[in-house]
């Protein structure tokens, strides 16, 4: 599936920084928190794959491409996941409509190896994860306004 890890394990204070540096049309990263992402990668580097898989996680269901992209890596490749194509394919899809350009890339590469139904599939689980994140901002976005509005 071509070269997966780009990022030598070399020491880095801000991974955060250098990953997104070396994608020069400005991934679109959400509100990443730049520690928690540091430190997830870390863990993904030093081989941690479950640790590095619970700070992605939690990342990459705020929204960060950047996180996203290496979730899917995680799950196409198996590293502390089972191997998931179809997981893989949702994670680096949603990271893709985010505008990161290796995720599109191993998309690709991905959906040339998975049966329609699958992709379909994929899509499908994909295109629900971004409705209910909406729905959940726009529930939030409401919250917020009433208790701004409140009288207390």
């Amino acid at each position: 599936m071509g070269d997966v890890q780009s990022i030598t394990p070399e020491l880095c204070e801000d991974w955060y920084d250098a990953i997104t540096s070396k994608q020069p049309d400005s991934i679109e990263l959400g509100d990443t928190d730049k520690e928690k992402f540091n430190h997830a990668f870390e863990f993904y580097l030093a081989g941690s794959y479950d640790n590095a898989y619970e700070g992605l996680a939690e990342l990459s269901k705020q929204g960060s491409a950047v996180s996203q992209y290496y979730l899917g890596l995680m799950y196409l490749t198996g590293l502390g996941v089972l191997q998931d194509f179809l997981q893989a394919h949702m994670w680096l899809n949603i990271a893709s409509s985010h505008g990161h350009k290796k995720a599109r890339m191993h998309l690709d590469q991905l959906t040339r190896n998975m049966t329609a139904e699958l992709i379909a599939e994929a899509q499908k689980q994909a295109r629900r994860w971004v409705t209910n994140k909406a729905k959940q901002a726009v529930s939030e976005a409401i919250q917020k306004d009433e208790s701004e509005f409140s009288i207390g």
